[in-house]
Protein backbone atom coordinates (compact mmCIF):
# COMPACT_ATOMS: atom_id res chain seq x y z
CA UNK A 1 0.00 0.00 0.00
CA UNK A 2 1.40 3.40 -0.90
CA UNK A 3 1.60 6.31 1.52
CA UNK A 4 -1.20 8.24 -0.18
CA UNK A 5 -3.65 5.35 0.26
CA UNK A 6 -2.65 4.89 3.93
CA UNK A 7 -3.20 8.61 4.58
CA UNK A 8 -6.65 8.54 2.97
CA UNK A 9 -7.65 5.43 4.93
CA UNK A 10 -6.43 6.94 8.20
CA UNK A 11 -8.31 10.19 7.57
CA UNK A 12 -11.47 8.25 6.78
CA UNK A 13 -11.16 6.20 9.97
CA UNK A 14 -10.68 9.33 12.10
CA UNK A 15 -13.70 10.95 10.49
CA UNK A 16 -15.85 7.95 11.38
CA UNK A 17 -14.47 7.68 14.93
CA UNK A 18 -14.75 11.39 15.81
CA UNK A 19 -18.58 11.64 16.04
CA UNK A 20 -18.70 8.83 18.63
CA UNK A 21 -16.13 10.59 20.80
CA UNK A 22 -18.00 13.89 20.53
CA UNK A 23 -21.34 12.22 21.19
CA UNK A 24 -20.14 10.56 24.40
CA UNK A 25 -19.02 13.92 25.82
CA UNK A 26 -21.98 15.87 24.46
CA UNK A 27 -24.03 17.59 27.11
CA UNK A 28 -21.40 17.31 29.85
CA UNK A 29 -19.84 20.50 31.15
CA UNK A 30 -16.25 19.83 32.26
CA UNK A 31 -14.15 21.85 34.65
CA UNK A 32 -10.52 21.27 35.52
CA UNK A 33 -8.92 22.72 38.60
CA UNK A 34 -5.57 22.44 40.29
CA UNK A 35 -4.82 21.81 43.95
CA UNK A 36 -1.70 23.02 45.76
CA UNK A 37 -1.17 23.31 49.50
CA UNK A 38 -0.26 26.99 49.20
CA UNK A 39 -3.24 28.08 47.07
CA UNK A 40 -5.78 25.27 47.70
CA UNK A 41 -8.01 24.85 44.63
CA UNK A 42 -7.96 27.14 41.61
CA UNK A 43 -10.22 28.17 40.13
CA UNK A 44 -12.60 27.88 43.06
CA UNK A 45 -15.89 29.09 41.56
CA UNK A 46 -18.01 27.56 38.79
CA UNK A 47 -21.47 28.21 37.37
CA UNK A 48 -23.61 25.47 35.79
CA UNK A 49 -27.25 24.94 34.86
CA UNK A 50 -29.67 22.73 36.79
CA UNK A 51 -30.09 19.43 34.95
CA UNK A 52 -26.72 19.81 33.20
CA UNK A 53 -24.22 16.94 33.54
CA UNK A 54 -21.02 18.14 35.21
CA UNK A 55 -17.55 16.60 35.33
CA UNK A 56 -15.20 18.22 37.85
CA UNK A 57 -11.54 17.14 37.62
CA UNK A 58 -9.11 18.04 40.41
CA UNK A 59 -5.39 17.75 39.64
CA UNK A 60 -3.38 17.68 42.89
CA UNK A 61 0.24 18.80 42.54
CA UNK A 62 0.70 18.29 46.30
CA UNK A 63 -0.70 15.78 48.77
CA UNK A 64 -3.15 17.53 51.09
CA UNK A 65 -2.92 17.15 54.86
CA UNK A 66 -5.21 17.44 57.88
CA UNK A 67 -8.91 18.03 57.47
CA UNK A 68 -8.23 19.63 54.07
CA UNK A 69 -6.88 16.32 52.75
CA UNK A 70 -10.25 15.49 51.17
CA UNK A 71 -12.58 17.29 48.79
CA UNK A 72 -16.33 17.00 48.30
CA UNK A 73 -19.40 19.01 47.26
CA UNK A 74 -22.15 18.39 49.85
CA UNK A 75 -25.49 17.91 48.15
CA UNK A 76 -23.82 16.95 44.86
CA UNK A 77 -20.89 14.68 45.77
CA UNK A 78 -21.25 13.59 49.39
CA UNK A 79 -18.36 11.12 49.50
CA UNK A 80 -15.03 12.78 50.38
CA UNK A 81 -12.25 12.15 47.85
CA UNK A 82 -8.59 12.22 49.01
CA UNK A 83 -6.23 14.76 47.44
CA UNK A 84 -3.05 12.82 46.66
CA UNK A 85 -0.22 14.27 44.56
CA UNK A 86 -0.50 13.10 40.94
CA UNK A 87 -3.81 11.25 41.43
CA UNK A 88 -6.61 13.00 39.54
CA UNK A 89 -9.94 13.20 41.35
CA UNK A 90 -12.99 13.02 39.08
CA UNK A 91 -16.43 13.96 40.38
CA UNK A 92 -19.45 13.62 38.09
CA UNK A 93 -22.93 14.80 39.00
CA UNK A 94 -26.10 16.37 37.63
CA UNK A 95 -27.41 19.11 39.94
CA UNK A 96 -31.20 19.21 40.00
CA UNK A 97 -31.89 22.29 42.14
CA UNK A 98 -30.53 25.83 41.75
CA UNK A 99 -28.39 27.15 44.57
CA UNK A 100 -24.84 27.64 45.80
CA UNK A 101 -23.12 24.34 46.62
CA UNK A 102 -19.92 24.70 48.63
CA UNK A 103 -16.81 22.78 47.67
CA UNK A 104 -15.47 21.64 51.05
CA UNK A 105 -13.14 19.37 52.94
CA UNK A 106 -14.64 16.34 54.73
CA UNK A 107 -15.36 18.51 57.79
CA UNK A 108 -17.29 21.09 55.77
CA UNK A 109 -14.70 23.89 55.67
CA UNK A 110 -15.43 25.87 52.47
CA UNK A 111 -12.80 26.01 49.72
CA UNK A 112 -14.95 27.06 46.75
CA UNK A 113 -18.48 27.11 45.32
CA UNK A 114 -20.52 25.70 42.45
CA UNK A 115 -23.38 28.01 41.53
CA UNK A 116 -26.31 26.18 39.97
CA UNK A 117 -28.74 28.37 38.00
Amino acid sequence: MDIKRVTILAAGFLTLAAPAALFSAEGTKSFSLDYTRSKDIAPSSFTVKAGEKVRLEVNPTDTATGCMSDIMVPGLVDKPQPLIKGKKVVMEFTPQKPGAYKITCAMGVPRGVINVR
